[in-house]
């Protein structure tokens, strides 16, 4: 009974978190509070102060209270960066004399002196660049307001259409499913935090400083209200938006940002990423009082301010950070500074986590914000059997059910309630970076550390079969490991073809010359050429590896599969403890990012042993592709970006570290009539630049639609056409219900 009292009062204090809806779903044995979920972090009172009365800094900063072990940080950093930049510096000097020898002494013309020359350029770019940030002086800066430059012109990106419909309704819940295990943490970042879950919990929710328009690609505010470009295109200064706050209450300031470059570049976080994210990007950050950020890029870009948009920390939600990171943050979900958040009352460890609307959200009367976050509560349950997704959805216990699938959007929804209009069928055409959907191989053990063996793999997968058979010709064969770019993308990168033959003819250069009784292919000492494929747990993969393999037979290869629970063949994958996965890695326009996927830095460890824990998870060790992906980061207008994304886009294809897979263009789901989209001149039911038109969190519950559906869900009555079809905005007008 005490227990019980303890927690009727625990969800009392708890504004957002008692109604009815959630209510419904919550769980009293093994729920998310049992794990800490409901931890609040300490006033900032509680912390340390982050600079000392005799530090050389502006005033503002002594106020500065920051998390345990951060005094002293700003010298130790830049004391890193200055080395880094030197080594880096040296290095580069090195490859560059290097390349003018190669350049001097090879024939002229040649294929050897045209390698040279890329090469001179490019590592002649990169020292240019570093020796910029050498004169530069210090990485991070403490600055006065008033230090500002005069001549700066502001933009603030108020010109853009509205986003969603003034009809949208406050409150209700939407239900959704997930196929996929639940995740094992809620750290924004540190181990196992780049899970696909992360992206329901902070991507889609969180407000950056701007953020591109999902409508026309223009830039328009987030946490920062205006912004400014230097003349040269190197440095975006940022004006905090002052009514910014996260989900917990705290204010947003400069000093979250100075946090959060302290906490994800710390050795406790055990994180290797974000330290060649700041390093490698950012030539300096300035900080102009607790309002003004000026973030300088290692090199000018195409859209600078969206690249310069540094990630915050809430200062005070760290304050026990430490050593013990990983365990002691595992469960503990971070502010957000956009609408939602997690509800710790209402999550069931392993099956299921919900959101819930942050009351009096900042942004909530914003132009772009004050339409979006409509629904009070977000609820999502992980169900791993479709079929058992289904029939939630079809009994109403679900509000939306995704039928990407050809077999799930022609016969699983021969349903009653859709031929009734109860339930609507939406085709959404989407604008968005694909997927890199695709067999990635491991480069660094047999049998894909040759590359014959990987030539022999990629013809000797019959993916079109897959597509015409498993898709019904709904879905098309990708190409470049980028595609969906625009511009940006190589559409030339094609596939290679399933050939028998030329798989056979690649096998025997790998040594693969005799044939077993079976007729799958032995060297001369027995070794078989067998290839086992790593994925989750899916029936869909199922169903598409028992074609690639009987096609595979016939290019004497045994295929098998091997499929995990979601959490283990995530970390396979990173730990690159695989052969060959089905894996993919979500993209984010504007631009391709090659760096993290195949920079060699991430493939191994100076002792030749494999590199875990990052995101080149096919090991790749291209000297010419590195080069190229500098190029990629120096490219400082469009025409360059294009021509170096381009040149990347091919050196990747020509590893052969990927086999392409399968996409769409489009989203397709089904959801009850009661949740309502945008059908504004300017908002017809969603921008097109989203992959999921739920990430957008434009829609709405109308309680009086659902509560008349539920009424007449078991007589004959017939409501309007179920079909919903959303094109391209360039093609024919939307047609929304």
């Amino acid at each position: 009974m005490k227990f019980f009292l303890r927690q009727m009062c625990r969800r009392l204090l708890l504004a957002s978190a008692v109604l009815l809806g959630s209510v419904m779903f919550c769980a009293c044995d093994d729920d998310g509070a049992a794990l800490g979920l409901e931890w609040q972090h300490p006033s900032d009172l509680t912390l340390p102060m982050g600079f000392a009365e005799t530090d050389d800094v502006p005033m503002y900063t002594k106020r500065w209270q920051m998390p345990p072990g951060f005094a002293g940080f700003p010298e130790r950093w830049n004391a890193r960066v200055k080395a880094y930049v030197q080594e880096n510096l040296e290095e580069n000097r090195q490859s560059c004399e290097a390349a003018l020898v190669q350049y001097l002494t090879s024939a002229p013309g040649g294929a050897r002196q045209q390698r040279a020359r890329t090469r001179l350029q490019n590592t002649w770019q990169n020292m240019m660049n570093l020796s910029r940030r050498a004169e530069q002086g210090d990485y991070l800066v403490f600055l006065r307001e008033n230090q500002l430059p005069e001549d700066l012109e502001w933009h603030d990106g108020m010109d853009q259409p509205e986003l969603g419909s003034p009809a949208a309704r406050k409150g209700g819940t939407l239900r959704l499913a997930l196929q996929r295990s639940f995740p094992s943490t809620f750290r924004v970042f540190g181990p196992n935090s780049n899970n696909a879950f992360r992206r329901y919990l902070y991507d889609d929710i969180d407000l950056p400083l701007i953020r591109l328009h999902p409508g026309t690609g223009k830039l328009i505010p987030g946490t920062a209200d205006r912004w400014a470009v230097s003349k040269d295109g190197r440095t975006v200064y940022f004006h905090i938006d002052e009514a910014a706050r996260f989900s917990d209450g705290s204010r947003l300031t400069t000093r979250d940002f100075i946090t959060s470059l302290y906490v994800r570049t710390s050795p406790h976080s055990v994180e290797p990423f974000y330290n060649d994210y700041y390093m490698g990007n950012f030539s300096r950050i300035e900080v102009y009082g607790n309002q003004y950020l000026a973030v300088t890029l290692a090199a000018a870009r195409p859209y600078a301010p969206f690249y310069a948009s540094l990630p915050p920390s809430c200062t005070a939600f760290y304050a026990e950070f430490g050593p013990d990171y990983p365990t002691r943050y595992l469960w503990r979900v971070a502010p957000t500074t956009g609408g939602y958040t997690v509800n710790p009352y209402n999550v069931i460890m392993g099956r299921q986590v919900s959101l819930v609307r942050v009351p009096d959200w900042w942004a909530a009367d914003r132009k772009y914000t004050r339409y979006s976050c409509n629904v009070e509560h977000i609820i999502y349950q992980f169900v791993s059997e479709n079929t058992k997704v289904r029939e939630l959805f079809r009994l109403g216990q679900l509000d939306v059910f995704n039928a990407r699938e050809a077999d799930v959007w022609y016969e699983g929804l021969e349903m009653d309630a859709v031929h009734r209009g109860l339930i609507q069928r939406v085709h959404f055409s989407n604008i968005w970076p694909r997927n890199c959907f695709g067999f990635h191989l491991n480069c660094a053990k047999p049998p894909f550390n040759e590359k014959m063996m990987r030539r022999g793999f990629h013809h000797a997968l019959n993916v079109q079969q897959v597509l015409d058979t498993v898709f019904r010709g709904d879905y098309a064969r990708l190409g470049s490991y980028f595609s969906g770019f625009g511009q940006y993308t190589d559409e030339s990168i094609k596939a290679l073809p399933y050939s028998p033959e030329k798989a056979r003819d690649c096998f025997a250069r790998a040594g693969y010359t005799e044939v077993g009784p079976d007729g799958i292919l032995c060297k001369p000492d027995g070794t078989r050429l067998q290839v086992v494929i790593s994925s989750r747990i899916d029936p869909l993969y199922t169903n598409c590896m028992n074609i690639l393999r009987e096609e595979a037979a016939n290019c004497g290869l045994d295929l098998r599969i091997e499929q995990v629970d979601d959490t283990v063949h995530y970390s396979r994958v990173k730990n690159k403890q695989y052969q060959a996965a089905i894996f993919s890695w979500g993209f984010s326009p504007p631009l391709p990012d090659p760096a993290p996927f195949f920079n060699s830095a991430y493939a191994f460890k100076p002792d030749g042993e494999p590199l875990p824990g990052t995101s080149n998870i096919t090991a790749t060790n291209s000297p010419s592709l590195d080069r190229a992906i500098l190029a990629c980061k120096a490219a400082a207008t469009e025409a360059e970006a294009v021509a170096a994304h381009h040149q990347a886009q091919q050196l990747i294809a020509s590893t052969l570290a990927w086999v392409p897979g399968w996409t769409t263009s489009y989203w397709r789901f089904a959801q009850w009539r009661w949740l309502r989209w945008p059908d504004e001149p300017d908002c017809r039911f969603c921008p097109p630049r989203y992959y999921d038109p739920l990430d957008s969190h434009l829609y709405w519950i109308d309680e009086e639609m659902k509560e008349e559906t539920l009424r007449h869900r078991h007589s004959e009555e017939v409501f309007p056409s179920a079909d919903i079809e959303i094109p391209l905005p360039d093609t024919e007008t939307n047609l929304a219900s």
